[in-house]
């Protein structure tokens, strides 16, 4: 009998996380020995456990792939604060993607995306990055951005909060806290008018 074909997204949740679901999901993938990538050379610290090296490996792609739509935000939105918004975050982003690759050589593991292909709460795929760069109309393209927005900085706002509650590693939950911090100052200024991504989807 041949074996099953295994579906690594299936690891991962695929709808609007607790925050215990968002622990077991980032334990399990660290427990994967295709999330967690041979050992760098160089110097590495022994003070990380599955929770920090998950969170670091999740946060790369996850800043990274929302680059492109904060440059779509900056040449099209109509919106004042939404592209004063999308310019912190870039700032912001750029700076903790160098911070995060050096957490990442520290716990010594290379540079490769376990996540890769993956589809979960706030992650930005191709499909969707597609979608936003469809839109017509600055009004419409500006309520899509909002709510792909609030999932983003709600679902990294929840993911900091369980390496805060979970993690060992002493220089990975300094960011962590950082970046729950920064999510949840870039949810206040978002207009309250935009549903979320799940709210639009179901209504």
């Amino acid at each position: 009998m041949l074996p099953r074909p295994r579906r690594p997204a299936r690891r991962l949740v695929t709808t609007a996380v607790a925050v215990a679901l968002t622990v077991a999901t980032v334990t399990a993938c660290a427990s994967d020995p295709a999330a967690t990538s041979a050992p760098a050379t160089g110097v590495v610290s022994t003070d990380f456990g599955g929770t920090d090296i998950a969170w670091v490996q999740l946060m790369i792609p996850m800043d990274q792939q929302l680059l492109p739509v904060l440059d779509l935000v900056s040449q099209r939105s109509a919106d004042p604060a939404l592209t004063r918004l999308a310019g912190e975050l870039r700032t912001r982003y750029t700076t903790e993607i160098q911070e995060l690759k050096a957490l990442r050589a520290k716990a010594g593991l290379d540079d490769s995306n376990p996540h890769a292909g993956h589809r979960m709460p706030g992650l930005v795929d191709a499909d969707t990055l597609a979608a936003i760069g469809a839109t017509g109309g600055a009004a419409e393209f500006d309520r899509k951005v909002t709510a792909c927005l609030r999932e983003h900085l709600d679902q990294l706002a929840n993911l900091a909060r369980s390496e805060l509650a979970n993690g060992t590693s002493a220089s990975v939950k300094v960011l962590a806290r950082q970046v729950a911090e920064s999510r949840s100052a870039g949810l206040a200024t978002l207009p309250a008018a935009a549903p979320t991504t799940s709210a639009a989807a179901g209504g």
